[in-house]
């Protein structure tokens, strides 16, 4: 009986291992702005992550400091549509890309995640941060609080937003949350911004 229980053993440890999935750390690609984008698996290791990026095509807007690629990154990791700003105030430079990939409560499946992007400009001093898909209720909350009384209505690429005193707000159509917090910026330079946002892919 020995030799029958070494062999199952055996076999079952094969098929343990096959079942094993490599884990390990990824490399993140450089955008030509000089920023990251690097994916994040929140509370589990087995973040997927897609076999084809997306490059910039004749479709591809004009997004500004140089982020296209970056965005398209992103764009390629999100199940959902990745918008990029056209316009920027001048000096602001990409700072980082991601996609922060979040799994769903009570089950090993990947959740919708959001997209992160950072901008920076130096002189004058300012900073703007781009939030979106499944935002941390924080992100928000800082967001509405910067302002007192009622929101101004702002356009973010033709749908509906809310212009707050440190960013906007809004909600695209296929229902997920865009935040643009900001620092060193007036309400006019914001509403331009929120405006210029286009989806990186059709």
């Amino acid at each position: 009986m020995k030799p029958v229980i070494a062999s199952l053993v055996v076999l079952f440890s094969l098929l343990a291992g096959g079942c094993i999935e490599d884990t390990g750390p990824s490399a993140s690609p450089t955008t030509p702005g000089g920023g990251t984008i690097s994916t994040v698996g929140a509370g589990s290791a087995t973040a997927t992550r897609p076999a084809v990026i997306l490059t910039p095509g004749p479709d591809t807007p004009a997004c500004a400091a140089d982020s296209a690629q970056g965005f398209l990154e992103a764009q390629s990791y999100a199940p959902f549509k990745v918008y990029c700003p056209t316009f920027l105030p001048a000096g602001f430079v990409l700072e980082d890309v991601q996609f922060e990939e979040t799994i769903q409560p009570g089950t090993p499946v990947p959740g919708p995640g959001s997209v992160i992007a950072a901008f920076k400009r130096n002189d004058p001093d300012a900073s703007l941060e781009f939030v979106q898909g499944r935002p941390a209720l924080s992100v928000i909350t800082d967001v509405r609080t910067s302002s007192e009384g009622q929101p101004t209505d702002t356009s973010y690429d033709g749908f509906e937003g809310s212009l707050f005193l440190k960013g906007v707000l809004a909600r695209s159509p296929d229902g997920y949350t865009h935040v643009i917090s900001a620092e060193g910026l007036t309400a006019e330079e914001l509403q331009q911004i929120a405006a210029g946002m286009q989806p990186v892919a059709p």
